[in-house]
């Protein structure tokens, strides 16, 4: 068994109570610091499986404060997912829906929901990305659970708000509210488990719009849209992808400012790409009194732009950008990619090709980038370790200059983790956040944060 094999299928071994008693949960957690030169990586929170959380497997988002939220697939409620998973090669626990917020010269991490997991085997939800809604409070769905028959669910939309007046206690719950259940096998034009890789986005109204993997009549995932409607909500369909050559798995959409919807799949289009799934294409939405029409942008290509793209994102010039997991011209590895507008269409380029995939587990994510146009993003495989690292793509005259900023997996004991998830997070002094899935102190994930 490698070590890599080790970390993911250990479980933590000491009992929920005296857990529970040791961690508090809510300690401030900055505990191990790894220097490279002049930069900084700080686990700000490593993860022990219990109240806190373990394994997580999307991003976080940030709030103007300054504090962070994020989920686990695992962890938490450890009566829940026993039978299912509990020997299994899983910590026990369905999931924990958490914040971090500084406090003095460390971080608090405060658990603000625990999953109860979904169906009658408790099994976990596996929530997505996150992101703060118009009215402040947090938005994200489940790729699993909800109310379909089928054996795992297909998923539903969520908000979670916190208490009217503030907490006795650090584990005092958020108000949990499930918005949509998705009816997935009841009624597959409904669309199936909500796409993990990119949080929902809203538009001026305050309508919810997002991807799911699967659904529709040929199983190939939906673009959806959710207003609110009296006391719920109301689902409509936008697109439903076919298969093929019109793609099939999307990940995620954004607007752009005259309402239109871009987005990508991670397969599809040239069917001869990959093992024949095809490698996905970029696309866009544009609304009309008589629906949404679908325009094709871009069908990625073996061996020249990569394939399975990440959500992509839109800068204030209108250009796109994402990260793909292989298929690219160096090595069959993954690729950084833009398109961007011209003469009335669109030219597409690759500005970095890595030697390796860069996903191992979840991913690929989507790019983040800063004020002066600088791109971050995070792969799961590749580094000194293998176990993944953090990366910076910045523009010049003569193209992009490419750095790597941090290997994970390279502190002693791999106490800084690995796998890192999610796009990385930025806040107003540059410093950079993020999440892994595995290793740690406790094996099971690290909240890091890296300043340059």
């Amino acid at each position: 068994m490698t070590s890599r094999q080790h970390d993911r299928e250990s479980s933590p071994g000491s009992e929920l109570g005296r857990a529970i008693a040791a961690c508090a949960v809510a300690l401030l957690m900055t505990v191990l610091t790894t220097q490279l030169g002049a930069q900084t990586l700080t686990v700000l929170h490593p993860f022990t499986g219990h109240n806190d959380g373990a394994h997580p497997g999307a991003g976080m988002t940030m709030d103007r404060a300054g504090n962070l939220y994020g989920s686990t697939m695992y962890g938490g409620d450890w009566s829940c997912n026993n039978a299912a998973f509990g020997g299994g090669g899983t910590p026990p626990g369905c999931g924990v829906l958490f914040k971090v917020k500084k406090s003095g010269s460390g971080w608090v991490l405060n658990p603000l929901y625990i999953f109860p997991g979904s169906l009658q085997d408790y099994l976990p939800n596996y929530p997505g990305g996150l992101a703060i809604g118009p009215n402040g409070s947090l938005y994200g769905i489940n790729f699993f659970g909800g109310n379909d028959l089928g054996i795992y669910g297909a998923g539903n939309v969520f908000n979670a708000t916190p208490a009217p007046t503030a907490p006795v206690s650090v584990l005092a719950p958020w108000s949990y509210n499930v918005l949509y259940d998705f009816t997935g096998n009841l009624d597959p034009l409904d669309g199936a488990n909500p796409a993990r890789q990119a949080p929902l986005v809203f538009d001026q109204a305050g309508n919810i719009y997002g991807a799911t993997d699967y659904g529709d009549p040929s199983s190939s995932g939906t673009v959806y849209e959710l207003k609110a409607s009296g006391s719920g909500w109301t689902e409509s369909v936008l697109y439903g992808f076919a298969g093929g050559s019109d793609g099939y798995r999307p990940h995620g959409v954004t607007f752009d400012d005259a309402g239109n919807l871009y987005g990508v799949t991670a397969l599809g289009g040239n069917t001869g790409c990959g093992y024949g799934d095809g490698c996905g294409l970029i696309y866009e939405l544009s609304p009309s009194q008589s629906g949404w029409t679908k325009t094709t942008l871009h069908v990625f290509q073996q061996g020249i732009d990569g394939g399975d793209s990440g959500p992509l994102i839109r800068d204030k010039a209108g250009n796109l950008y994402g990260l793909t997991e292989g298929n690219g011209p160096d090595n069959n590895g993954g690729t950084v990619w833009e398109m961007s507008p011209s003469n009335g269409g669109w030219t597409f380029s690759v500005i970095h090709a890595f030697s390796t995939a860069t996903v191992e587990d979840y991913g690929p994510y989507a790019l983040t980038m800063d004020a002066a146009g600088n791109l971050y993003g995070i792969s799961n495989l590749g580094g000194a370790a293998n176990d993944g690292f953090l990366f910076e793509l910045s523009p010049g005259n003569g193209g992009w200059t490419y750095t790597e900023l941090y290997d994970f997996g390279t502190a002693p004991g791999q106490t800084d983790g690995c796998w890192p998830q999610g796009a990385p997070l930025l806040d107003a002094a540059g410093n950079i956040y993020g999440l892994t899935e595995l290793c740690g102190s406790d094996g099971v994930g690290t909240v890091w944060e890296f300043t340059p």
